[in-house]
């Protein structure tokens, strides 16, 4: 996984497929999906990139998309949003959007 903030976010997200994790450190189900999102970033390491963001420095970024609760994740292609799915959920509702945007 690939830690980012507002100085480096647009170049972390320009080309391929991204999935950027909004987390904040103090927020439980952030801390209960971080297993989940490095998981997800060694299964897919040849295919994507996780990025991680975290929303107490980076609060530009926050607002920007409009985050206000953690966590959050958000999917890029090539630099433009596709995908957002909020809250803490099952790996496979990562991974579908994932495998989705690689076809």
């Amino acid at each position: 996984m690939i830690y980012a903030d507002s100085y480096d976010f647009e170049q972390r997200i320009e080309h391929g497929v991204r999935m950027v994790f909004f987390y904040a450190e103090w927020c439980v189900q952030s801390r209960g999906l971080l297993p989940t999102m490095e998981e997800i970033a060694d299964l897919y390491y040849d295919h994507i990139r996780v990025i991680a963001v975290d929303v107490e420095q980076s609060p530009d970024l926050a607002s920007v998309f409009a985050i206000d609760q953690t966590p959050v994740v958000l999917f890029f292609k090539d630099g433009k949003l596709t995908e957002r799915i909020n809250g803490a959920n099952p790996s496979s509702a990562y991974t579908d959007v994932i495998d989705e945007l690689l076809l």
